[in-house]
C-alpha cells in the first residue's frame, strides 16, 4: 500500500484555482446572489493568494472540491452579511456579558479567542443573536491578525450540563469546518468535568480530521504547553488578571490575507510565527516566541536539504536527517524545535558546530504515531554565533538557549517542512506506527482515511449520508440523556433538601423530647426530695 505525498500548494496551482473560480463566476452569473459577491471577497480571491491556499490545502489541493467549498463560502458570506456585520446591529449586551472575546497569545503567538461556558445557559438567549455575535468576534479577530491562525480555549471550569447547548455548538463547529477553512492553530478544551465527556466525543465526531489533530483536552497542569504564563488568565493559573472591557474595533483598510508561509500576495512579509509547542520536559522548549522568514539564505549555517526533511524507512523505524554546516568564521551553537515534540525523537536536538564543522541531525517519528500526518509538521533550525571555547556541556547549552531570545536578530532560523517520498511504501511499519491510510476508489478521491475517516474533500466521512444520519442520531440521543440527567440532577437536589428538613425537625423533635424528658425527670426529683423531709 502507498500513501500519496501531501503537497503545499504551488502557485501554478493557486492560479489554477483562481482561473477556475473566474470561469465559474462568468458561466453562473445568474447563480450569484442580487447584488454580486461582496468586493471585499472578490479581492481576496483575484488580488492575494492567502485565502486560496487555505482551501486548497484544507481539500489535499483537489481542485473541484477547493472550487465546491471556495464558491459556497463567498455565496454564504453574501447572502449572510458576513462584510456588513457591525457594532451597531448585534446584541450588544451578550457581547458585554463576556461570554466570548479574544484576549493574549499563544505560545505560537496566535490570537486566542476564549469561551467562559459558565456564563452561558441554554435557552437563556437568543440562538440567532448568539450566532451573529460570534461571527462578529471571528471576523474582527481575522482582519485584527490579517487572517493569522486563532487558537480557541473553551474554558469550561464550573461548567454543567446546563452550560452546554449542541445546537450552538454544532454551529460554530460546521461554521469554522466549512467557512473558514486551515484558520484554528488549536482548539483547546479546559478543565473539562466529568459529565460532559460524552459532549467532548461528539465534538471530535463533529470536527475534520485536521482539526482533531489540533484538538487538545488541557488542565491547569498541561496549559503552559499552548498559553505561556503572561498570556495565560489568571483563573488558569497564569499571571493576566484581565478583566474582559469590551473595546470598539478600530477598522482599518482591507488588506490582503497572509499565506501560510507569511507571504502577502507574493510578497514575503516581515514577520510570521513559528509555533512552540515543546512540553517542559522537551530539550527543544523555550517560552519565547519565534518569529521568522519562511526561509532565510544563511549567513552562518549552509542546511541540508534546504527546504523539506523527507522521510524514508530505515528498518522499523521512520527517519529523516538534516545536515548542517557552519560556513561563519566563527563557532554557531545550534538549537532544533517542532511543531509537535510528542511525535519525534530529534538526535542531537543542541550543540555546537566550530568554523567549517558538520553534523547530521536524524529526525525519528516516535512509535505509535500516525504516520500521514508527518506532512503537517515543521521543524526550526536556529543558531546563534558564539566564541570558539565555549563549553559543550549539554546542560549548559541547555542554560545558554534559556536567556538568548527567539526575537533576537543575533539569532539565524530556517525552516524545514516535513514530507514523506512520492510512492512511499509502508509495508512493514504499520505494525510500529499508525498509518489510517486506505486505498483509493476512483476518481479525485486518491486520498485515503485515518482511522476510517475520509479525508478526499477536506471533510470527515464515514459513508456521506449515512455517517450524517448516524451522528444526528448520537446527538440526539445525547441530548435526551442530557435532559434526563438534568431532570435527575433537579430530582437528586429537592430530595436533599427534603432530606435536610426532615433532619432538621427530627433533630428539634428528638431535643424537644428529651428537653421534657429531663423536665419531668427533674420535677419527680424534686417532689421525691420534698417529701423525704417531710
Amino acid at each position: 500500500m502507498t500513501l500519496p505525498e501531501f503537497l503545499n500548494p504551488t502557485p501554478e496551482q493557486v492560479a489554477e484555482l483562481r482561473q477556475l473560480f473566474k470561469e465559474k463566476l462568468e458561466k453562473d452569473a445568474a447563480k450569484v446572489p442580487v447584488g454580486g459577491f461582496h468586493e471585499h471577497d472578490l479581492k481576496w480571491v483575484f488580488e492575494g493568494d492567502g485565502w486560496l491556499i487555505k482551501f486548497l490545502e484544507n481539500n489535499d489541493i483537489n481542485m473541484k472540491d477547493s472550487l465546491k467549498q471556495l464558491w459556497e463560502t463567498i455565496e454564504w458570506r453574501k447572502t449572510s452579511g458576513i462584510n456588513d456585520i457591525r457594532e451597531d446591529n448585534i446584541r450588544m449586551e451578550y457581547i458585554n456579558d463576556g461570554l466570548m472575546f479574544p484576549r493574549g497569545r499563544d505560545v505560537d503567538g496566535k490570537t486566542v479567542f476564549i469561551f467562559k461556558s459558565k456564563l452561558y445557559v441554554r435557552g437563556t438567549r437568543n440562538l440567532d443573536d448568539l450566532k451573529k455575535c460570534f461571527l462578529y468576534w471571528i471576523e474582527r479577530i481575522i482582519r485584527e491578525a490579517n487572517d493569522d491562525l486563532v487558537t480557541i480555549v473553551f474554558d469550561l471550569t464550573d461548567a454543567g450540563l446546563s452550560n452546554v447547548d449542541m445546537d450552538y455548538t454544532k454551529y460554530i463547529i460546521n461554521t469554522l469546518k466549512n467557512y473558514y477553512p486551515c484558520s484554528l492553530n488549536y482548539i483547546l478544551i479546559y478543565d473539562l468535568p466529568w459529565i460532559l465527556n460524552a459532549t467532548f466525543q461528539i465534538i471530535k465526531k463533529l470536527l475534520p480530521a485536521k482539526a482533531v489533530d489540533r484538538l487538545r483536552n488541557i488542565n491547569n497542569k498541561n496549559i503552559r504547553e499552548y498559553i505561556d504564563e503572561d498570556n495565560m488568565q489568571k483563573c488558569w493559573g497564569g499571571k493576566d488578571d484581565y478583566v474582559f472591557e469590551f473595546i470598539p474595533e478600530a477598522r482599518k483598510p482591507m488588506e490582503l490575507p497572509l499565506t501560510q508561509n507569511g507571504t502577502q500576495n507574493g510578497i514575503l512579509s516581515k514577520k510570521v510565527h513559528f509555533a512552540n509547542l515543546s512540553p517542559p520536559e522537551s530539550p527543544m522548549n523555550e517560552s519565547a516566541v519565534s518569529k521568522f522568514p519562511e526561509h532565510s539564505d544563511g549567513e552562518m549555517l549552509r542546511i541540508n536539504p534546504q527546504y523539506t526533511i523527507t522521510f524514508a524507512k530505515s528498518g522499523s523505524d521512520l527517519v529523516g536527517t538534516v545536515e548542517i554546516t557552519n560556513v561563519d568564521s566563527k563557532a554557531v551553537s545550534y538549537k532544533i524545535k517542532t511543531t509537535a515534540p510528542e511525535k519525534f525523537r530529534v538526535r542531537p536536538s543542541t550543540g555546537v558546530l566550530l568554523p567549517s564543522a558538520s553534523i547530521t541531525i536524524n529526525v525519528m517519528l516516535q512509535q505509535g504515531q500516525q504516520i500521514n500526518t508527518i506532512n503537517r509538521e515543521k521543524f526550526l533550525v536556529m543558531c546563534i554565533a558564539v566564541s570558539n571555547d565555549i563549553s559543550t556541556n549539554p546542560q549548559e547549552l541547555a542554560e545558554l538557549w534559556k536567556t538568548i531570545s527567539a526575537k533576537s536578530g543575533l539569532v539565524e532560523q530556517h525552516r524545514l517542512k516535513c514530507a514523506l517520498p512520492v510512492n512511499f511504501d509502508e509495508s512493514g511499519l504499520e505494525s510500529m506506527f499508525g498509518s489510517g491510510v486506505g486505498n483509493a476508489t476512483s476518481g479525485h478521491d486518491q486520498y485515503g482515511t485515518v482511522g476510517g475517516t475520509y479525508l478526499g474533500g477536506g471533510m470527515t466521512s464515514m459513508g456521506g449520508d449515512k455517517q450524517m444520519a448516524h451522528l444526528q442520531q448520537t446527538i440526539a440521543h445525547l441530548n435526551d440523556t442530557t435532559h434526563r440527567l438534568e431532570a435527575q440532577v433537579k430530582r437528586n437536589h429537592k430530595l436533599q433538601w427534603i432530606t435536610c428538613i426532615l433532619f432538621v425537625l427530627l433533630s428539634v423533635a428528638i431535643v424537644y423530647i428529651l428537653k421534657v424528658e429531663i423536665k419531668s425527670n427533674a420535677s419527680q426529683y424534686c417532689s421525691t426530695i420534698e417529701g423525704g423531709h417531710h
